[in-house]
């Protein structure tokens, strides 16, 4: 299996890589570093099952989403989005709910919805390859538990959970299912994921929203300097009183030279 980590704080050794922890923490929260060690565990295993024909992309970023999606897995099969998770306990995933079992024996609702949460990571990769008319056979977000004193009780959830002890036959299931990807088809998606981008409709209209704040600045600075010139030449009554006397006045006094120069020939 091929794994392609997308994150903008990827592990180093040293300082460097406890500072790039740190930023990531800073940026998205102390979730991300758990994500993280989730996702190592799960390459791991995923590893020794799926071969290179198998792409895994870590930390996805899709363009004006604030977190990163942790997992993308892309088969000959199929496409799907991946949550690792790491808690321990006992839950259970009916439709929409999440709960967690409480000190009384009995199921809650858990503070964090990660059945949502998986959903909604799958819906973003789903949206943002619809915008780049890209129509692939993307299945069920998937949200897998890595750890295995974790126990999920499951009635037909919104995502597909998958326990510890099951990561290895669902791994199988994906290395022998029948491929529906073209090459063309399957690069284009790799590239569309680990390169992301606006569509191009997008940045036309985000260019001809720049070009048009840009016009409207240009004519705000014109009415600007018209309102100016206006001002000026905007004189109040009695300024206009004065004028009109005064040329009235010159009038009077050229008429009077012109009848003298007359009279004097």
């Amino acid at each position: 299996m091929r794994t392609i980590d997308l994150s903008k704080f990827q592990a180093e050794s040293g300082i460097a890589g406890l500072f790039n922890t740190l930023r990531g923490i800073f940026s998205y929260g102390w979730y991300w570093q758990q994500s993280r060690k989730s996702q190592e565990e799960l390459v791991e295993i995923l590893d020794t099952v799926l071969g290179n024909d198998c792409v895994l992309l870590r930390d996805v970023n899709i363009p004006r989403v604030d977190r990163p999606i942790p997992m993308v897995l892309l088969t000959p099969s199929s496409l799907m989005v991946i949550n690792p998770k790491s808690q321990q306990g006992f839950y259970r995933a009916e439709g929409k709910r999440w709960e967690e079992l409480g000190r009384d024996d009995e199921y809650k609702l858990a503070p964090n919805n990660m059945i949502r949460e998986t959903w909604l990571y799958q819906k973003t990769i789903e949206g943002y390859l619809k915008q780049h008319n890209f129509s692939s056979p993307t299945e069920r977000g998937v949200m897998i538990f890595v750890s295995p004193e974790t126990h999920v009780e499951t009635i037909r959830p919104r995502v597909r959970v998958i326990q510890a002890d099951g990561i290895k036959n669902f791994a199988r299931e994906l290395a022998i299912s029948k491929p529906v990807f073209s090459d063309i088809d399957f690069r284009n998606a790799i590239k569309l994921l680990s390169e992301p981008r606006l569509p191009e409709k997008r940045k036309s209209k985000i260019a001809l929203r720049e070009k048009t704040n840009q016009v409207s600045d240009a004519v705000s600075k014109v009415d600007e300097s018209l309102g100016k010139v206006t001002n000026r030449i905007n004189f109040t009554r009695k300024e206009w009183t004065i004028v009109g006397s005064l040329v009235a006045l010159v009038i009077i006094v050229l008429i009077l030279l012109i009848i003298f120069v007359i009279l004097t020939l």
